[in-house]
């Protein structure tokens, strides 16, 4: 009777084992991707107030932090130049909802000559585990020229 409880307690040990052990599909984080960069108004004219929108083809998960530094570059009619204005936003990729879009706000200078913007964003971004390739941080970059009036 004893060799047969201990043979049943064996048995429901290794049981419990077995359905407590590591999964064989470890938990990878993933680095987003961009494929495009669009802005509303569709078709801005000089002075319109507009957003400029990065569109993620794949999302992110386990992200603790997401810097997004963004380049919008014109024609400066005053300065007579090419003239690029740098912004830089931070957030919690994760908590601050990754699956939206990074987004920035943007006047075009109202006697820019220009017809079109050339906005890039390079995105860094902290990882809370390591991705597939064995990576402990991700950045993706993206460069669009947008049509102005």
């Amino acid at each position: 009777m004893n060799k047969a409880l201990i043979t049943i307690a064996l048995a429901a040990i290794g049981l419990t084992l077995a359905a407590t052990a590591c999964s064989d599909d470890p938990t990878y984080s993933v680095v987003p991707t961009f494929d495009a960069i669009t802005c509303q108004p569709d078709m801005p004219s000089p002075g319109d107030s507009i957003t400029i929108t990065a569109h993620q083809s794949v999302h992110g998960k386990l992200i603790y932090s997401a810097t997004y530094k963004w380049s919008i570059t014109y024609f400066d009619n005053e300065a007579q130049r090419d003239t690029t204005v740098r912004m830089q936003r931070e957030t919690v990729y994760d908590a601050d909802g990754g699956d939206i879009d990074p987004q920035i706000g943007f006047r075009i200078p109202a006697d820019t000559p220009s017809k079109s913007l050339i906005v890039t964003i390079n995105a860094s971004y902290g990882l809370s585990a390591q991705t597939e390739m064995g990576q402990i941080f991700g950045q993706a970059i993206k460069t669009a020229t947008l049509a102005i009036k």
